[in-house]
């Protein structure tokens, strides 16, 4: 599974959004679509954190890392090396 399906799975388990997670590929405009909310974004972080075993920083939690799938992907990968 790819670290991009591992996110969107994490999401969709945990994240309460009206919205279908079938529509949601790699570049869906999460913040846009208001599929994350601040509260949702502090929590996303946490389960990050936890299921990918690393630390996001303050200075990472900017919207442009957190616009979509894809995005959240680059910050992991990013963070795992």
């Amino acid at each position: 599974m790819s670290t991009e399906e591992e996110i969107k799975d994490l999401m969709a388990s945990n994240l309460h959004w009206s919205g279908s997670w079938a529509e949601v590929d790699v570049d869906y405009p999460l913040l846009e679509k208001q599929v994350v909310d601040s509260l949702d974004m502090i929590r996303l972080i946490s389960l990050l954190e936890d299921e990918f075993d690393l630390e996001i920083d303050d200075r990472d939690v900017v919207p442009s890392n957190f616009e979509s799938i894809g995005r959240i992907a680059a910050l992991v990968e990013s963070k795992r090396s």
